[in-house]
């Protein structure tokens, strides 16, 4: 149907399936061809899982950097060789000296740019191999770190030894190794037992459908006011408007020079990305090949955007 070509579903995952099970459900479901889902959830975690439809799926990678929120609860006083409840107790420590003051202050210590080592279960690659593979065989490797941004952590409430908390970070944070770092600052162990992710960027928890919810709107006739535009996943994004005898150029891949602008954000640089605007939807993602600060130097057939990713 034409209202899935450039939408996406703000889908809620169950504990249970993978992520990839749940984006083959949504294919069966809506018979799309094209789907893919920005940001992956352990089986064992539920939450918030955005599945881009059709064209949509051309600004996944746009989408996976956004921040995440998620819910999740640690038990103090034992580790677990996969840092989460599925793995089994490799050390236990008596944690009855620690208090809401202490976690508090501990939780602080992670706010910030941090390094992370990527747990060995998990689907980070070593020359090819994923390292669960690899750990499931019992061969444990060094891992680089990965740079992480941890923004907040709020504690929410201690019952006996379980924690709850919630965090905003950066994309590729592991929240079960951040639970297990946390056990080892406390001097008592922990490991992650329970985790929900309630947002990805615009997308929240509140305005999720499960699989049936979806299956019964798409039925109805009722999907369409439920789906996410394109255009209004890429708002974060600031907007470039160039000129109408321009629109067509753009649509093929053509870089933009100078001479294409009509409006442009206050500051822009390499490394940074836009989004073309014109026609009332969003044309292109682009990318500047020189900061604002040069723009006066160019002239006007000199190329100040590079095409990452043509939409129309």
């Amino acid at each position: 149907m034409s209202y899935t070509q450039d939408s996406i579903v703000n889908l809620f995952k169950p504990v249970g399936p993978t992520s990839f099970d749940m984006v083959c459900s949504v294919r069966r479901i809506l018979g799309v061809k094209k789907a893919g889902h920005i940001g992956t959830l352990d089986p064992a975690a539920d939450g918030v899982l955005p599945i881009c439809l059709n064209r949509s799926t051309r600004i996944i990678q746009f989408l996976s950097p956004l921040q995440k929120t998620y819910r999740a609860t640690l038990e103090l006083g034992s580790e677990t060789d996969t840092q989460d409840a599925t793995g089994r107790k490799v050390s236990t420590k008596d944690p009855s000296l620690v208090n809401e003051t202490k976690i508090k202050q501990v939780f602080q210590t992670f706010v910030g740019e941090k390094d992370q080592i990527p747990p060995m279960y998990s689907a980070k690659k070593k020359n090819g191999i994923p390292l669960y593979k690899l750990a499931r065989n019992g061969i444990n490797i060094a891992r680089d770190p990965v740079k992480i941004t941890v923004y907040s952590i709020d504690f929410i409430k201690k019952e006996e030894n379980q924690v709850l908390f919630e965090v905003r970070c950066s994309a590729g944070t592991y929240i079960r190794t951040l639970s297990h770092d946390i056990g080892k600052k406390l001097g008592c162990h922990a490991h992650m037992v329970r985790l929900t992710r309630t947002k990805v960027g615009l997308f929240s928890l509140g305005r999720t459908l499960t699989l049936e919810e979806l299956k019964v709107a798409h039925e109805e006739g009722s999907l369409p006011k439920k789906l996410f535009p394109l255009e209004e996943a890429l708002n974060f994004l600031p907007a470039i408007r160039v000129k109408k005898e321009y629109l067509e150029p753009i649509s093929h891949g053509v870089a933009l020079s100078k001479c294409f602008l009509e409006t442009l954000p206050d500051r822009f640089e390499p490394g940074h990305y836009f989004r073309v605007c014109g026609n009332n939807k969003v044309l292109a993602v682009v990318e500047p090949v020189v900061d604002q600060d040069k723009l006066s130097e160019l002239t006007s057939e000199d190329i100040v955007f590079k095409a990452k990713r043509v939409l129309c």
